[in-house]
C-alpha cells in the first residue's frame, strides 16, 4: 500500500502509470489539511498500514518535512518518500526528518518506481525484523568485527557471507557496516546503489542519532540491513573515533548482530570498532605474507590490551599449494585455525554479481564453513576460542 500525500490528480496518475497494472488498487491520495491538526493527520494518513507514504511536490518543503517527522516519530516502519527537487540543504533537512528518499519531481517513471519499491522493501523489512524476539531488557547485540593484517585475503567476502547467514536465520535482526571508509566494497558485495552512506550521517550537526543512522541504512533482499562506505574516499577521513563508537553503539541496540568489515592492516577505524567489539574475526591466507602479517597483527592486538573480544581466526584458501603448508603456518603464527575456507572461483564471481555465494549457493564447500560459524556463533552464548598451541 502506497499513501501519496498530493492534492494533484497529475501525481495520482503518474505514480499509476509508473507502475502500470501493478498495483492493483494498492494507493491512495490523502488530501487532508496537516496544519489544521498535525496530530490526527498523521494518524489519518497511517490508517491503512501503508508500507510507503509519498510526499507530492504540490505541498511545501516545511510542511512536507513535518509530516516526514511526524511519522518517524509515530510510524518509523513506515518508509517516507519526498518528491522534490533536491539540494545538499534539502538532503541534510530530510534525513533529519526521517526521509527514505529524495526524488527529483521530473524524474522518470521507472527511477519513480524503483525509489517506491525500494521504500517498500525496506518496509517490509522493519516489520519484519519488529516481529523477532526482542533482546532482553538492558542487553545489546553483538558486535563482529571482520579484520586481515593483509588485503586480498578474501575478509570482506567472509564479512558479507557472514552477514547473510546470520540474517537467514534472524530477518531483519543483521546489519553490516563497512568501515572501509575509503574503499569498501560492500556495496559491490550486495549490488547495492545507496542514497545515503555513513559520511551523509556523521557530516551532519548535531548529535548522532537512531533516527539519522536507521534512515543511512539500505536494505538487501529483505533480509539485511547494511551502512555503507563514501562514495568519496576523502569523506571518510572526517569520520572520527567517537562517532565509530555511536554508531556501533547505537547499532547494537538496535539489532542482534553486527557485522563490521574493515580495510586491510589496523587503521584508526579499525581500532575504534574494536573497542566496540565482541567478536573479533581475524583472517589470513596461505602466502608467506599472509602468515607472517597475521602473526604480528596477533602481537600487536596483545601489546595494546585489545583482548576482551572472542577470537576466531579464519584461514583461507586453506587448500592452496601456492605458499606456506596448513601445518607450517599453525605452527608460525602459534593459532590452531578455527575455520578452514576451500579455495573457490565462485566466491569472487559471486561477489561481482552482488549476489553473496551463501545466498546463491548455500551448498557450496566454502558457504558450508560460514555456516558453521554462523551456526556457533548463534547457538551458543560463548563462541569456540581458538586454542593457542606454542607461543613462539
Amino acid at each position: 500500500m502506497i499513501t501519496l500525500v498530493s492534492r494533484s490528480t497529475a501525481f495520482e496518475q503518474r505514480v499509476r502509470r509508473a507502475f502500470g497494472n501493478d498495483l492493483n488498487g494498492d494507493v491512495r491520495r490523502w488530501q487532508g489539511d496537516y496544519a489544521a491538526d498535525p496530530i490526527h493527520a498523521i494518524i489519518d494518513l497511517t490508517r491503512d498500514d501503508p508500507r510507503v507514504v509519498a510526499i507530492g511536490p504540490d505541498h511545501p518543503l516545511a510542511t512536507a518535512l513535518a509530516i516526514a517527522h511526524g511519522i518517524d516519530e509515530t510510524r518509523p516502519e513506515i518508509s517516507v518518500v519526498l518528491i522534490a527537487d533536491p539540494t545538499p540543504d534539502l538532503y541534510e533537512a530530510a534525513l533529519r526528518a526521517g526521509v527514505r528518499d529524495v526524488v527529483e519531481s521530473k524524474a522518470s517513471g521507472p527511477e519513480l518506481r524503483a525509489a517506491l519499491e525500494r521504500a517498500s522493501q525496506t518496509t517490509a523489512m522493519r516489520r519484519r525484523g519488529s516481529t523477532a524476539p526482542d533482546k532482553a531488557l538492558g542487553t545489546t547485540g553483538r558486535v563482529i568485527t571482520v579484520a586481515a593484517p593483509k588485503g586480498g585475503s578474501g575478509k570482506t567476502a567472509i564479512a558479507a557471507n557472514l552477514g547473510v547467514g546470520l540474517a537467514q536465520s534472524l530477518p531483519g535482526r543483521v546489519v553490516i557496516v563497512d568501515l572501509d571508509l575509503q574503499f569498501g566494497d560492500i556495496t559491490n558485495a550486495f549490488g547495492l546503489e545507496p542514497d545515503i552512506t555513513i559520511s551523509d550521517v556523521t557530516a551532519l550537526p548535531g548529535r548522532l542519532d537512531g533516527a539519522r543512522l536507521k534512515a543511512a541504512l539500505t536494505s538487501w533482499n529483505e533480509q539485511l540491513f547494511v551502512l555503507c562506505a563514501p562514495d568519496d574516499p576523502s569523506a571518510g577521513d572526517e569520520i572520527h573515533e567517537g562517532q565509530i563508537h555511536s554508531i556501533l553503539d547505537l547499532l547494537a541496540r538496535e539489532f542482534d548482530y553486527v557485522v563490521v568489515d574493515t580495510p586491510a592492516g589496523v587503521a584508526e577505524g579499525t581500532l575504534a570498532a574494536l573497542e566496540k567489539t565482541t567478536d573479533l574475526f581475524l583472517v589470513c591466507d596461505l602466502s608467506v605474507a599472509g602468515v607472517r602479517s597475521m602473526r604480528k597483527l596477533v602481537d600487536a592486538l596483545d601489546r595494546l590490551e585489545m583482548t576482551a573480544a572472542n577470537r576466531w581466526y579464519f584461514l583461507n584458501r586453506a587448500d592452496s599449494k601456492v605458499g606456506v603448508k596448513l601445518e607450517e603456518a599453525s605452527e608460525a603464527t602459534g593459532i590452531d585455525f578455527n575455520f578452514r575456507l576451500p579455495s573457490s572461483r565462485a566466491v569472487p564471481l559471486s561477489m561481482n554479481r552482488g549476489a553473496p555465494i551463501v545466498a546463491s549457493t548455500p551448498r557450496a564447500a566454502f558457504s558450508r564453513v560460514v555456516l558453521d560459524a554462523v551456526n556457533q556463533l548463534t547457538s551458543t552464548d560463548e563462541p569456540l576460542r581458538s586454542r593457542w598451541k606454542v607461543a613462539r
